[in-house]
């Protein structure tokens, strides 16, 4: 069975770091945390680095969920780091030569159901799903930024 160890970050609160072993313990930990209300006092808080970081013992792989306290949406925004990665070849000199390109995993501007989609892959070992769908953001992005062009 897979051992995480999760590091909670709230304002006026130590920060809570445990081990465990059960994904819906993990999982009740993000949801129990009032998102909206401590988006909504941010403000009034001095600590602005509220969160949830959960690193897989085996693999070392980790996901880092941020609460945006610089947003100006009425909603909560997340952001995700990580060091899961993902490797893009691409062809150049008329497909003679392919070159890699190494993206970490990094998520700006989710709201509360796209985070939670995240960590429910993270936690069920779902990563190369997890960098399919990034893969997929990528082609999009890039596609837009081409049209622009």
């Amino acid at each position: 069975m897979r051992k995480f160890e999760v590091e909670i970050n709230l304002p006026a609160q130590d920060i809570v770091s445990f081990e465990a072993e059960d994904i819906e313990q993990i999982r009740a930990k993000f949801y129990a945390i009032n998102w909206r209300r401590l988006f909504l006092i941010q403000g009034q808080v001095e600590n602005s680095d509220i969160s949830f970081a959960v690193q897989d013992t085996e693999t070392e792989l980790y996901l880092h969920i941020q609460l945006n306290t610089h947003s100006s949406k009425a909603d909560p925004v997340f952001q995700i780091d990580s060091n899961i990665q993902l490797v893009v070849e691409s062809k150049e000199f008329l497909g003679l030569l392919t070159r890699k390109k190494k993206y970490d995993v990094v998520y700006k501007n989710l709201n509360q159901s796209q985070v939670s989609e995240q960590l429910s892959l993270f936690l069920n070992g779902q990563i190369e799903e997890m960098t399919e769908q990034y893969r997929q953001l990528m082609h999009k992005k890039m596609l837009q930024e081409h049209r622009l062009a």
